[in-house]
């Protein structure tokens, strides 16, 4: 039980880690674009979306291969919790300044990103069921 809430939180966690790590790259890539007190261009909050979704996806896809039963169950909390934190940002910024498309695809991209890294763990298990039965 403790190893499972050990696999999700800490694919979470890497998860905010990643996306926070991404901000150097964003900032270099669109110079005055993410400074503070500044709301972004369209094309570098899209590019941070982007950077989300990858995130994202390796983060499940993570979550899935190191789950110690089940994958699926455990990339469907790591989607719970994604969510509910998603939500819980979204609420105090809805009244900013910032676009409302941007928190809204970052809370619709989430369960796809979520579903896709699960699909692809699953994927290379497939493979090597296939290699170690053929």
């Amino acid at each position: 039980m403790l190893r499972s809430i050990a696999v999700v939180v800490g694919s979470y966690l890497l998860s905010i880690v990643l996306v926070l790590g991404t901000d150097p790259l964003l900032s270099r890539i669109f110079p005055g674009d993410f400074v503070k007190g500044r709301v972004p261009s369209d094309a570098a909050l899209m590019a941070s979306t982007a950077c989300f979704v990858v995130v994202s996806i390796f983060c499940a896809w993570l979550c899935a291969r190191i789950a110690p039963s089940c994958a699926a169950r455990h990339v469907l909390w790591f989607f719970i919790l994604g969510e509910v934190m998603g939500v819980a940002a979204t609420i105090p910024n809805w009244s900013k300044d910032w676009p409302h498309w941007y928190w809204l695809s970052w809370l619709l991209t989430w369960p796809v990103s979520c579903w896709i890294g699960l699909l692809l763990a699953k994927r290379r298990d497939d493979r090597r069921s296939v290699a170690i039965a053929g």
